[in-house]
């Protein structure tokens, strides 16, 4: 497929079959087609070359809501050594009929102006600040999910206790779960848009994001290992058997959802203890030694995240019982510092029923002989 150094970028429209329904005038000079050779066929046969495999299945994706971009190489037979590098970036058009849904395709010509490796690296940098953004929007957006459904959940009993239309309380419930799959598919952006690795990416292939163990030293890991031995002790409860009355240390940096969490909590009998965040959650702790039997706590946090509070709460009582919340999913935080399968996780948002048998199920765990 030959190419031209057309300037401006090229953009083709295709049906849910990936045919193509039409193109601009930079598409067709960039690749010297004409609309008579396009329309109509599937994308991955144009100029009557085969396309990489890899950009059928990007579209694929696209079908099912989740941008792309990546970058391929193809042969142009007016490039410098016979090839040059396209990088090409899709996102579905939704439509109220699925049969009239289009994808957006846009492509550029990396081969021409500044060296291909510095571009990449350039487009590369901007899909990881666009993947860190939509992931820590998702986030938060789980924080408010939450907040919102288990207000919706308590405003709806109490209306049902009192015999009133509960119809509201349901609306506003089935309005957050609509949310909960929107910000997931947020959150699965985040972390599908990043490109894959070709030999035209300098460096190892894979980028390691905060808390991840692909930036450790073997010193590092080491302790980490040796830490994650130790936090694996599970201690016994303040009252030998969870009997529902144990002592909690909520900690979240968002107010109204630790503001719902503890009512929920006390409701349920627990003693609940708060804090903002790390550092507030320390000093809380020192005061009650002995006496919390559960840490609940968000993974992120300002001032001192979850993992590292909770290492330092392990120094001052072993084995303490932990478990983590987060907007972010499962997968996702352990690469952002929760790095054992094994730990126990509630993933926002979450209902009232959701965090009690949480809170209960981490309780119920047996202790260990030597915590």
């Amino acid at each position: 497929m030959s190419s031209s150094s057309a300037p401006g970028e090229a953009l083709l429209v295709l049906d849910p079959q990936l045919n193509v329904r039409a193109a601009n005038k930079a598409f067709y000079g960039m690749f010297r087609l004409a609309p008579a050779e396009c329309v109509g066929r599937k994308v991955y046969e144009l100029g009557e070359r085969a396309w990489d495999e890899k950009l059928r299945t990007m579209l694929e994706a696209v079908l099912k809501g989740e941008p792309q971009s990546d970058h391929f190489e193809l042969i142009h037979d007016e490039k410098e050594g016979g090839r040059g590098v396209l990088w090409l970036s899709a996102r579905l058009v939704p439509s109220a009929h699925p049969a009239d849904a289009t994808i957006l395709l846009a492509i550029e010509d990396l081969s021409a102006g500044r060296p291909v490796e510095e571009t990449l690296a350039v487009k590369n940098q901007e899909l990881h600040t666009f993947a860190d953004l939509a992931g820590r929007g998702a986030h938060e957006l789980n924080n408010l999910l939450t907040v919102i459904r288990m207000n919706a959940d308590l405003l709806e009993a109490i209306l049902a206790e009192v015999k009133l239309s509960t119809q509201e309380a349901v609306d506003i419930r089935l309005a957050v779960e609509r949310a909960e799959s929107i910000t997931q598919k947020l959150l699965l952006t985040s972390r599908r848009v990043l490109p894959q690795p070709t030999g035209l990416d300098r460096g190892p292939g894979t980028v390691p994001l905060p808390g991840s163990p692909l930036k450790e030293s073997d010193e590092e890991r080491a302790e980490r290992e040796a830490a994650e031995a130790k936090s694996g002790k599970v201690r016994r409860l303040k009252h030998g058997a969870h009997t529902g009355r144990e002592t909690i240390l909520l900690v979240d940096d968002e107010k109204a959802l630790r503001k719902l969490g503890k009512r929920v909590l006390t409701d349920a009998g627990y003693r609940v203890l708060e804090a903002s965040d790390g550092a507030m959650a320390l000093r809380v702790a020192a005061e009650e030694v002995g006496e919390i039997d559960l840490v609940l706590t968000d993974v992120e946090m300002p001032t001192l995240g979850g993992r590292g509070m909770v290492d330092e709460l392990h120094e001052l009582s072993p084995g303490m019982r932990v478990l983590f919340m987060s907007g972010y999913t499962d997968n996702e935080i352990l690469r952002r510092g929760i790095r054992t399968s094994e730990t126990d996780f509630l993933r926002k948002p979450f209902t009232a029923e959701s965090l009690c048998a949480a809170v209960r199920a981490v309780l119920n765990k047996p202790a260990t002989r030597s915590a």
